[in-house]
């Protein structure tokens, strides 16, 4: 299943590459315009230490609240092409106000995280005894465990529609449910940053990102539409038996063997 989602959701990127490309440009100057303004509060104001790092956590959390904005208003469009669909750029636009309260609150909450992360690791490590060193590295399992939970918060919302509340809470459920699964999305996310990187944020980026996750949301949704149809299946081993192949042939043909060539000349295809 995981192969087929690798697939998928590479066919799906490169099959709306340009809208990738055009929305993580707009979270790109978004991004410019914030460090103008954080550059410019620097100067400013006077030096002091406490100020310092007080314009370092508004700065954080300003980029913050843009990735998660970026990230909500695109989600319904990725759950869109997940399901093959088409997008309309416009439509990313006009998605912010109808998700910008729970996009500032997921903002808020992973600045919240990384800032007490930083200031909690970073003195329990200086103590240098052994009982601190030992809480800070249960700081930083317990960061690991946030990572893998959290990269679910979005999709959820895509694909289900729930409240930030209810979001939060399937999160965890998903996450412990599904560990080894998040685990290899979590690489895959990590992959998916160096690339960013590699192509100065025009891709995956933002937006491949946020398709990837809801992509493989959207898939892993099929095995609890099938444990609801048997609930026969009770103890954890015959829950773990799940017919995938089956489950997901309708989106393998919809997809198609989509051959090299086609990538690079898709009207030989046709």
């Amino acid at each position: 299943m995981f192969g087929f989602f690798l697939k998928k959701n590479f066919c799906d990127g490169w099959d709306n590459l340009f809208s990738l490309v055009i929305l993580n440009l707009v979270f790109m100057a978004g991004g410019v315009l914030l460090f103008f303004a954080w550059r410019a509060l620097v100067i400013f104001l006077p030096e002091n230490e406490i100020i310092s790092m007080l314009v370092t956590c508004i700065g954080l959390i300003l980029l913050f609240l843009l990735y998660s904005i970026s990230a909500f208003a695109f989600s319904d469009q990725a759950f869109k092409i997940a399901d093959f669909g088409g997008i309309h750029l416009l439509d990313f636009f006009k998605n912010i106000p109808s998700v910008l309260k729970d996009a500032v609150l997921y903002g808020l909450m992973l600045s919240a995280l990384t800032i007490l992360s930083y200031i909690g690791i970073r003195w329990y490590f200086s103590q240098g005894t052994y009982l601190y060193l030992f809480l800070g590295c249960v700081f930083i399992w317990f960061d690991f465990f946030a990572i893998l939970t959290f990269q679910w918060f979005i999709a959820i919302r895509a694909v289900m529609k729930n409240d930030f509340k209810k979001c939060l809470k399937k999160s965890f459920i998903l996450m412990l449910d599904n560990t080894g699964f998040s685990l290899a999305l979590a690489l895959y996310t990590l992959i998916l940053l160096i690339l960013s990187i590699s192509f100065v944020g025009l891709a995956p980026s933002v937006t491949g990102i946020t398709l990837a996750r809801v992509n493989a949301l959207r898939l892993r949704m099929y095995k609890y539409d099938y444990l609801e149809l048997h609930p026969e299946l009770k103890t954890k081993r015959e829950r773990k038996q799940i017919p995938w192949e089956e489950l997901i042939y309708e989106d393998r043909e919809t997809l198609g063997p989509r051959k090299f060539k086609s990538f690079i000349f898709p009207w030989k295809d046709v």
